[in-house]
């Protein structure tokens, strides 16, 4: 009787505890520092009696934990460790980006390192072309799970590079400098900081410019937006017959007052009114006839002056001709001498009366 009653005190003072750990990799120790094997990884079975028993859990990476186990204590027992450094990943995009860490250069397009319980690190990201991305992160944000902190970083554009295309060779400006000369193409950077201006300048059109922002729609075709020049098509190239005099030998037989008469003719054809008109001196100048030409934001004016040249000697007879063609750009109207510059073209209109007078009088 004695010996049941002691054998069931002993079964009443022994307690076996299941205890896992977490992370499965941890280890167990005793109090006297001696490692217990576990039945299984993560797993440990202990029996207790009435002494209490002292362990510590241990792992790489992670604060350790200390707990007793005694009579008191449950059957089952969850041990789960915290990180004490996390690993954190940072990616980018672009992928061309350089990442840098607490100032030094830690990867291109994706970096990987440790931060400590209690650290803060400051992660900056560099790219062409786009805003430079900065963030200062510590142990504790929650930015991953477990041990790892995952950072996946889209950064913003500030540049972006648009083609324009145009159906006629021309030259280029951004900004007042030339991107491309003689293309049908360029290639256009924006800035998210700042708009610039375009100008494009294609012979037989209207100059085009337009002040472009970093958000706006940009057509890739800007045909549409290059105007026919009309006072272009209206024109030609002066060569020997515009802002250049010349002179006509009158054709021998022709009396002095029948060049002058047949020269008046012509030039009452093309214009209105002689502002000087002195047979004496033989000399005559039309008044300036101005055409506007409004879309092309710009005006026009021509006049002929034709000078009777002094003997030379040899007996013929010989006038100076003079057909002026000048231009005042940015002007519709009440436009003064100054505004005038000589003009490289001259309207087609005029080159009849210069042929008719070369070919009625010399």
């Amino acid at each position: 009787m004695l010996l049941a009653a002691m054998m069931c005190a002993i079964s009443m003072s022994a307690k076996s505890v299941q205890i896992t750990v977490e992370p499965a990799t941890a280890t167990m120790y005793q109090q006297n520092g001696k490692a217990v094997q576990p039945v299984s990884q993560g797993v440990y079975s202990i029996t207790c009696s009435i002494v209490d028993l002292a362990f510590t859990v241990k792992a790489d990476g992670y604060d350790s934990e200390s707990f007793v186990i005694n009579l008191k204590s449950p059957k089952t027992m969850q041990i789960k460790l915290k990180p004490n450094v996390k690993h954190v990943a940072v990616t980018a995009d672009p992928k061309e980006a350089v990442i840098y860490v607490d100032g030094s250069e830690a990867g291109q397009g994706q970096a990987a390192f440790d931060i400590f319980k209690g650290e803060s690190k400051t992660i900056k990201l560099v790219a062409d072309e786009y805003d430079t991305y900065l963030k200062r992160i510590n142990f504790n944000d929650p930015s991953g799970i477990n041990n790892t902190m995952t950072y996946n970083v889209e950064m913003v554009r500030n540049t972006r590079s648009v083609p324009i295309r145009v159906d006629s060779p021309a030259k280029f400006y951004v900004d007042g400098v030339v991107v491309a000369d003689g293309q049908k193409e360029a290639s256009i950077k924006l800035l998210k900081e700042r708009p610039v201006r375009l100008n494009i300048v294609a012979e037989g059109y209207i100059e085009y410019s337009k002040l472009i922002y970093f958000d706006d729609d940009i057509p890739t075709n800007m045909t549409s937006k290059l105007e026919v020049d009309k006072g272009y098509t209206a024109s030609e190239p002066t060569a020997d017959l515009a802002n250049k005099p010349f002179i006509i030998t009158v054709k021998k037989g022709m009396t002095r007052d029948d060049a002058i008469q047949r020269m008046k003719y012509f030039i009452s054809e093309a214009f209105e009114t002689l502002e000087v008109n002195d047979n004496v001196a033989g000399w005559y100048r039309t008044a300036w006839e101005t055409e506007v030409f409004e879309s092309e934001h710009y005006m026009v004016r021509t006049r002929v002056e034709i000078k009777e040249k002094p003997e030379n000697g040899d007996g013929s007879l010989q006038f100076k001709i003079l057909l002026q063609s000048q231009i005042a750009k940015g002007k519709t109207k009440g436009a003064t001498d100054e505004d005038y510059k000589p003009w490289e073209r001259f309207l087609k209109k005029y080159r009849s009366m210069l042929v008719d007078i070369k070919n009625q009088v010399e």
